[in-house]
């Protein structure tokens, strides 16, 4: 029995975005049992119907501000405002806010230039050969980078960048910039390859500035393995110790906060993906740190997005939230462990660092308001902490034109018998298709593996997704009017004319290819959802029903949305919609061609 849980969890969990079961997004006989409480397993349809909590109205200003009010319904002593929902104004988005990897809409999977690890003549911290103008990288970027020597600008070098080689320099020089605090949240394993040689020279900067910078690094991990956090503390600051007058602190946690192994029923873990400088300027979204997966020669698509305002500061309070967790619970040897490295100490220790987001953060002077979302999953609280997933099912609910969606999967099958499907948010789906509404939904392709060995696929054909679509319409249908089962049909299948007609479903495309060279399958990690091209999601919480904790943004700009659809949807679609297997021009509909 012991050996098939251990099977099960490998198969929940292994590198990807994974998790337990949560009844909070599925409307069935359980969940209705808990009809009137609130906690952590209640779920959104009884929530919202106890707690009249309603979707914003678009046509309405502010749309935001209303989200903010019917999520406090969820939340009635206040206790995760600020943590899980937090509504910001005056931040800035950059000219290149959005950060896409591999950024490569149009071109052919062959045209890829990419610098293998442990190369003969390449910068051996970094892996990437130097050179001295953009004719020596074939094909690649030559771009200056941090200095071998920290600190000592004037040595800083040249190296050529491959497709998503722009991504660890990115957060090294984010991370570079802190004057008092870093915080980095992310999933086993920890960071890889050129991530952490960036994430490396930017902590022995900060030590060669001497500024006190207190860093904190918290790695969700799942079993047999977890993370090694000590092993991971030394090669993060195997520079920074030798430098005379460092000011750096910094802390090492991986923890998860339940599995069924342990104290609860539940399969729960950090999947939050976010790094936070000095709560004023933060990256979130769905990027994990690894070499193998996002740099080399089968790239994992992924999306993020950079803000700069008082947005960061939410990032820091739900990072507060889980090492609040971590250090109250430090005795849980098995599933959390912490070290921590002080300048001038020989050896590690184990002591808590303290709260970031309680110090005052920087006033923000830009015009984008952004709400920080997010959910504490299980065993964190027992109270109903998943605003995230509230969030997108009341945003679904207000669309009256369109829902677009890029993720991994909509259902989860791994390590099960059944599929477990979103099924809040395909009944709002479904809403808006008999509204006349469209959906477009772009998902991974069958069978995508990251060479690191992590699956970007959840075992369910679109066939699978297809017919439970089709049974939740048909369903509806026969609720309505009992006798329409036995009726003879006179003209087209009304079920099958609005599924082939409204909802647009296609594998993940880039380009041309259908693979990258050598067969290996695109594979597509986005958490994305948008709706009527107004507000947008950008973050780790994959809509496929599982209970770990999350954190991502939801964005009201009219200019953020032009350039995510312009520089993001619209390529991703003009590409995938070729191999669409429903929606406007698709000949043989899925919806047609399954078993009746």
């Amino acid at each position: 029995m012991f050996a098939r849980l251990v099977l099960l969890l490998l198969l929940l969990v292994v590198g990807s975005c994974s998790g337990d079961l949560p009844s909070s997004s599925v409307d069935d006989a359980p969940a209705e049992r808990a009809f009137g409480l609130l906690r952590s397993s209640t779920s959104l349809v009884a929530l919202m119907r106890d707690r009249d909590i309603r979707p914003p109205d678009l046509s309405m200003p502010d749309p935001l501000q209303q989200l903010q009010r019917e999520l406090a319904k969820s939340d009635p002593t206040g206790a995760f405002a600020g943590i899980t929902y937090d509504l910001t104004r005056g931040n800035t988005l950059a000219v290149d806010w959005l950060v896409q990897t591999p950024n490569r809409w149009g071109r052919k999977a062959d045209d890829l230039t990419w610098f293998a690890m442990g190369c003969k003549e390449c910068e051996p911290d970094i892996s990437l050969p130097a050179c001295a103008t953009d004719a020596d990288c074939n094909g690649g970027t030559c771009t200056a980078i941090w200095p071998r020597t920290p600190g000592r600008r004037a040595l800083a070098r040249k190296v050529c960048l491959g497709h998503s080689d722009a991504l660890p320099v990115r957060i090294h020089d984010l991370v570079a910039s802190a004057r008092e605090s870093v915080d980095i949240v992310e999933l086993q394993p920890a960071p890889t390859g050129r991530f952490a040689a960036a994430l490396r020279a930017a902590i022995a900067e900060l030590a060669f500035s001497r500024r006190p910078v207190e860093v904190r690094f918290l790695i969700g991990q799942f079993p047999p393995t977890g993370v090694d956090a000590a092993a991971f503390l030394e090669e993060l600051v195997g520079t920074a110790r030798d430098i005379p007058g460092s000011r750096v602190t910094v802390s090492v946690s991986a923890m998860r906060s339940c599995t069924v192994l342990e104290s609860c029923n539940s399969f729960s873990w950090n999947h939050g993906k976010f790094i936070v400088v000095d709560r004023r300027e933060a990256i979130v979204g769905g990027h994990n740190l690894w070499t193998e997966d996002y740099l080399t020669d089968n790239p994992v698509h992924d999306l993020s997005m950079q803000v700069r305002g008082p947005a960061a500061a939410s990032a820091s309070r739900f990072a507060d939230r889980l090492w609040r967790y971590v250090c109250a619970n430090l005795d849980h040897k098995e599933s959390i462990s912490l070290v921590s490295y002080v300048p001038g100490q020989s050896g590690f220790g184990r002591s808590c660092p303290g709260a970031v987001a309680t110090r005052r953060a920087p006033a923000g002077t830009g015009s984008v308001e952004i709400m920080g979302i997010g959910r504490l999953g299980a065993g964190i609280t027992e109270d109903f902490a998943n605003q995230s997933e509230l969030a997108r099912d009341l945003m679904f609910g207000a669309a009256r034109k369109s829902i677009r969606v890029s993720q991994q999967d909509l259902g989860f099958r791994l390590g099960r018998s059944d599929t477990l499907f979103p099924e809040s948010a395909l009944d709002r789906m479904i809403d808006l298709m008999e509204r006349d509404g469209d959906v477009y939904v772009v998902l991974s392709n069958p069978g995508s593996i990251g060479n690191g060995g992590s699956p970007y696929y959840n075992d369910v054909p679109l066939q699978v997704l297809a017919r439970r679509l089709k049974d939740n319409v048909q369903k509806r249908i026969d609720t309505a009017d009992p006798r329409s089962r036995y009726a003879i049909r006179k003209g087209p299948d009304p079920v099958n004319a609005m599924l082939c007609s409204r909802f647009h479903l296609a594998p993940f495309r880039f380009g041309p290819d259908e693979s990258w060279p050598g067969g290996k399958t695109i594979a597509n990690h986005s958490k994305l959802w948008m709706v009527d091209d107004r507000v947008f999601y950008i973050g780790s919480d994959n809509m496929y029903p599982v209970n770990l904790q999350e954190f991502g943004y939801i964005v009201d700009d009219r200019k953020a949305v032009d350039t995510l659809i312009e520089s993001y949807w619209n390529p991703l679609w003009q590409w995938s919609k070729r191999v669409a297997v429903s929606g406007e021009g698709v000949e043989k509909c899925i919806f047609r061609e399954i078993i009746k």
